[in-house]
């Protein structure tokens, strides 16, 4: 029986999750193809119809996961149920990195993504494909900033957006490594207020 379009799409999905979730695992050297494609219930063959090798399938693993978490982070930061702008810079980024630290401690795959960036895409990839990741979240995050209804007293929308970034990189780290420092669910919405205030007005 011929294999849709679908099909092909559910299989890479699942390669792709399977390969974030065993690279956070096993590592880079320990992670092998063999290991990856039975994670996600294909035969090595049909992993090597989508990804020629490793580092073809931790590059696409890592676009994707961003991409996808991305896009369901940064969705809807400043809109009201309307869809109108309604939220100030610094009420929108406090939301996105709320969102980013729930999902960071609650999320498996977000955190094998998280993982794999920081301790496998280094010895793996070429510096230029990780900056590409982190580009485009600056990018979103200056969007963000730019499109709320209030301006920052202090910084330019570039320049917050570096500082929000170098944030969210620390979360990330933190969440690898020593996730009982990120600030716990009851506190949560009390700590990004604080580090966003310190961040962004002073």
């Amino acid at each position: 029986m011929r294999r849709t379009a679908e099909d092909a799409a559910k299989t890479r999905i699942a390669l792709l999750k399977a390969a974030l979730l065993s690279f956070e695992e096993k590592g880079w050297r320990e992670a092998t193809l063999k290991h990856i494609a039975e994670r996600a219930g294909v035969t090595r063959g049909g992993l090597q119809h989508h990804f020629h090798d490793k580092q073809t399938l931790l590059d696409a693993a890592l676009q994707w996961g961003w991409s996808d978490y991305g896009r369901r982070l940064f969705e809807d930061l400043n809109a009201d149920p309307d869809g109108n702008a309604s939220n100030h810079p610094r009420e929108a980024i406090e939301e996105l990195l709320s969102r980013f630290v729930r999902l960071v401690t609650g999320d498996t795959m977000f955190r094998a993504l998280a993982s794999t960036t920081m301790q496998v895409a280094p010895q793996a990839l070429e510096h230029s494909k990780r900056n590409g990741i982190l580009d485009d979240w600056h990018r979103r995050i200056e969007e963000v900033i730019v499109n709320s209804t209030g301006q920052l007293s202090l910084l330019t929308p570039t320049e917050a957006a570096g500082l929000v970034l170098t944030l969210i990189q620390g979360f990330t780290v933190t969440a690898v490594t020593r996730p009982t420092d990120l600030p716990q669910p009851d506190k949560l919405d009390t700590a990004v207020k604080a580090l966003v205030r310190g961040l962004l007005d002073s």
